[in-house]
């Protein structure tokens, strides 16, 4: 049976308090970067949620009322202009809905 010097602990193998130092470091601050994270979700989700609400009682309600109210703008606008243009049309060419009916 052989004996190696590596199944020995010496006392050169131990960390330094330096080291020992930096591998904390390391660990706290893989820590306060998760914690940093978790703060930054919990803010949002405080946030977005009310902001959400407010979207949906508010601004749908607001957009489907102002689709009607355009709908039925349009409805009434849109013959109404029409109308109009035919009779300028018609007036500056001297012709009637009679005679644009005749011609092939």
């Amino acid at each position: 049976m052989s004996t190696t010097d590596d199944t020995l602990a010496s006392p050169s193998d131990h960390p330094t308090p330096v080291e020992v130092s930096a591998e904390v470091f390391e660990a706290t601050a893989a820590g306060l970067r998760i914690v940093e994270i978790a703060v930054v979700i919990f803010f949002g989700l405080m946030v977005a949620p009310p902001l959400l609400i407010l979207a949906a009682v508010v601004a749908v309600p607001l957009i489907a009322i102002s689709a009607l109210v355009a709908a039925a703008v349009a409805a009434i606008a849109v013959p109404t202009l029409l109308v109009r243009r035919v009779r300028a049309h018609h007036r500056a060419h001297g012709s009637t809905v009679f005679l644009h009916r005749l011609r092939p």
